[in-house]
């Protein structure tokens, strides 16, 4: 009985080796038969780091474009497929190696290469202002964005002989008056930031860090020449940057505090009729309010779709209730 378990041992042991070799054949061929199936095409790849502005023949000469192979199914349905394809052309943005080459990478000089002046309208000129950031809203501006330009004046009367008592109980709190230069001009440029643009940096020009950045904005506007005039007239340093929303219109701003010092009018908060800076019923979410009001009208919406759509389910089901009658 001994030796006939032996044989059967070994028997079993047999047949699973034969098994997993069996097995690992199958599989062999078949991953060969993958193998054989990925088909393997060339590319186009950038070799080394390509800088902004670099021309193509300036990058093939410099083998900094070489032609890889990879599988099919990784190769971008833009790929460039004839180096023909850019020659003449310069690189659109900074192209760091192992990329593939496809289309856009290179365009023509001419379509790239926009200057500052043809940001400018025919009838407008551009001009920059310096401006520490506290007076241009800490510095929260961007390219693009539209701002209120305020003036600070001299204090408009001297204080009289009168009692010192009587003089701060009645004197007017303001010491200057802030007044609207002009309203909704439109930042073109901060410091090396373009509006609607991202300019690459140069070669040998490095990102400023935060913390290292100064105090002050350099900003630039493309305005007609006559308020350009006015803007340079007024000593820098008396001009405050507002910021304006989005969906700003338009509206003039009357000079409300030389009117309250002249006329010795109530201040704000001792005017029943206002109380506080957004009227005498104070300060309204409106941009909430709007939201609720959608939302609110698009469940209205959604109800009524689905009673319409009930509906007409029920008069579906009763239809098929008087056919089976």
């Amino acid at each position: 009985m001994g030796s006939r378990k032996i044989i059967m041992l070994v028997g079993s042991i047999l047949i699973g080796a034969l098994a997993g070799f069996a097995l690992l054949n199958y599989v062999q061929g078949v991953e060969q038969e993958v193998r054989q199936e990925v088909q393997r095409v060339e590319v186009f790849v950038i070799a080394a780091d390509v800088s902004a502005g670099t021309t193509a023949s300036d990058v093939q000469q410099t083998n900094r474009i070489q032609q890889r192979e990879i599988e099919s199914g990784f190769r971008p349905a833009n790929a460039i497929t004839d180096l023909s394809q850019i020659q003449g052309r310069v690189s659109v943005s900074n192209l760091a190696a192992n990329q593939i080459l496809v289309d856009g990478m290179f365009e023509d000089p001419e379509v790239i290469e926009t200057t500052y002046a043809d940001l400018i309208a025919d009838d407008h000129v551009a001009f920059n202002l310096s401006i520490s950031k506290e007076r241009a809203v800490n510095g929260f501006v961007k390219p693009g964005d539209f701002v209120d330009m305020i003036v600070l004046g001299d204090p408009p009367i001297s204080p009289g002989e009168e009692d010192a008592f009587e003089t701060s109980a009645t004197a007017s709190p303001y010491q200057r008056p802030a007044r609207f230069l002009y309203r909704g001009l439109r930042i073109v440029s901060i410091d090396n930031d373009i509006a609607g643009q991202s300019a690459p940096l140069a070669e040998d020009e490095a990102p400023v860090a935060e913390e290292e950045a100064g105090d002050t904005l350099e900003i630039t506007f493309a305005i007609p020449a006559g308020a350009a005039q006015r803007i340079l007239s007024v000593e820098p340093g008396d001009i405050v940057l507002s910021l304006l929303p989005d969906n700003w219109t338009p509206e003039a701003q009357t000079n409300e505090v030389l009117e309250e010092i002249l006329t010795g009018l109530d201040l704000p908060g001792e005017d029943a009729s206002q109380i506080t800076p957004y009227g005498s019923e104070g300060f309204v979410d409106v941009l909430a309010d709007q939201v609720e009001e959608e939302q609110a009208a698009e469940e209205a919406a959604a109800a009524e779709a689905a009673a319409e759509a009930d509906k007409a389910v029920g008069g579906e089901e009763s239809g098929t209730e008087g056919e089976d009658e």
